[in-house]
């Protein structure tokens, strides 16, 4: 079937047939699929429609029909009145054609990656979760607690009973339908597109054969929704200072609302500038999946300064080709102590935080139907690094839109010495070489404990005597 239904270009690997086809506008497109019924497979394949889409409607997603081909069909495709005619695409090749016959792993793994369960990897057994992120609430913890038990040793945890006062969660306003409600024709950024949140809430609900369902992941939001956002959230103190809310109006892009249906996500990467970040699951459930900064997670590739990654077009494509490998190597039971623990995974559940040091990798997939808000930040624990990477990477840098990279360094380093004169002595003996551990800052702060030091530097109060609930059940 394939060598009749595709001709001359049946020599071609299905992936070059599919490159060639993204060639094509949508009227030649739809001839094309009318040619036969291999061909017809083909030209029907999401991505070409997706990529074409974007092209043509200058990235805008206005309403959304089930899948990118109607969708396409129905925002851009000319339509005339009265009868049936050539030009008419509403009455080009439909649903209700079969193709039986016709096997490709092409066409096939989004149909793979779209009905794979994600959940499964996470809960092998039903009422036994696959979880190593250490658990504890925040009713024991605070900033001196959290910066010796977590901060100082870069071990992520997964913070309890952290949002109850939050009025997003407690009164229960984020919640996709309340977001929808309040704020309908609000435009928020889903990846590649800008879209109402209204209609990202349609997309959400009938998107089961996306096999890379898109995410809504918007810096703008507090912004967008005139202020209220803002004051329904507020980050946990014990985390410390955002170092860079001293920049003011030239602090770099920290906090996003996060809302994405099941399998949606985010594909390894590391929180940018240096920073650690914090994200709390309003609505929802998420899976986590964290390796630690010294170990590139296998089927993620990147170049020597990491200025580039490459990794699987989708998240559904790392579990399946990857996870199980990788847990058998780097999870808790690995046989190499050198490899053992390098890979963490948990579950963080509605009205949790997950907390993620600097350099970690990690990926992050909802579970189920989830809304979520997340700050990047930079306090004393993180200076040291965030400093070396503007200076050794400032073509790296994100989010500053205001200043351009190259003089980032300098303006913070400025900065620092304007609003935190605490850290006058040690900028001075290293304006431009921060140290390289975490430790030689803290020392060079608390090597003498009669001097002034502020309280929100010193962290000099006792720690409780607190125990991590690690062994908290989900």
């Amino acid at each position: 079937m394939r060598i009749t239904g595709l001709g001359r270009l049946s020599v071609l690997p299905d992936s070059v047939i599919i490159l060639i086809l993204g060639f094509l506008d949508a009227i030649d497109l739809l001839s094309i699929s009318s040619a036969s019924r291999t061909l017809f497979a083909f030209s029907r394949h999401e991505q070409v429609w997706k990529n074409l889409f974007l092209k043509k409607s200058g990235g805008y997603l206005a309403l959304w029909e089930g899948s990118w081909r109607k969708t396409f069909l129905r925002v851009l495709g000319h339509r005339t009145e009265g009868g049936c005619d050539k030009d008419n695409v509403w009455e080009w090749p439909c649903d209700m054609i079969s193709v039986e016959g016709l096997y490709s792993d092409v066409l096939f793994q989004p149909f793979l990656c779209a009905n794979t369960s994600i959940y499964s990897y996470f809960f092998p057994q039903p009422s036994q979760s696959r979880s190593t992120i250490p658990r504890h609430s925040a009713l024991s913890l605070n900033e001196q607690s959290f910066l010796t038990l977590y901060a100082s040793k870069s071990r992520p945890v997964i913070i309890t009973h952290a949002m109850s006062h939050w009025p997003c969660f407690a009164a229960g306003t984020w919640k996709l339908e309340n977001l929808v409600s309040r704020f309908r024709n609000v435009t928020f950024r889903v990846e590649a597109f800008e879209c109402p949140i209204s209609v990202y809430s349609s997309y959400a609900k009938d998107c089961t054969t996306e096999d890379c369902p898109l995410y809504l992941f918007d810096a703008k939001f507090v912004e967008k929704t005139g202020g209220t956002m803002g004051h329904e959230y507020a980050p946990l103190e014990f985390l410390g200072p955002d170092l860079f809310e001293g920049l003011g109006s030239d602090r770099p892009d920290y906090r996003w609302l996060i809302v994405g249906p099941s399998r949606s996500g985010s594909t390894f990467h590391k929180d940018p500038n240096g920073s650690a970040a914090w994200n709390a699951v309003v609505q929802g459930r998420k899976g986590w999946v964290l390796f630690h900064p010294d170990v590139c997670p296998p089927g993620v590739y990147v170049n020597s300064d990491e200025s580039e990654v490459t990794a699987p077009l989708s998240l559904a494509e790392w579990f399946l080709g990857y996870f199980e490998s990788s847990w058998k190597i780097y999870g808790p039971d690995g046989r190499d102590p050198s490899k053992r623990g390098r890979m963490m995974v948990g579950i963080c559940e509605a009205g949790e935080i997950v907390y993620v040091p600097s350099g970690w990798w990690h990926l992050v997939i909802n579970l189920e139907d989830s809304v979520a808000v997340t700050q990047n930040f930079v306090s004393m624990t993180e200076l040291s690094g965030t400093l070396k990477f503007m200076m050794d990477k400032p073509d790296q840098l994100s989010g500053f839109s205001s200043i351009e990279k190259g003089v980032v360094h300098a303006k913070f380093l400025e900065t620092l010495r304007v609003t935190k004169p605490d850290l006058s002595d040690w900028l001075h003996d290293c304006p431009g070489r921060p140290p390289d551990t975490r430790s030689s800052l803290w020392d060079s702060l608390n090597q003498d404990r009669s001097q002034d030091v502020s309280r929100e530097f010193s962290f000099g109060f006792d720690l409780q005597d607190d125990e991590s609930e690690s062994s908290e059940n989900l």
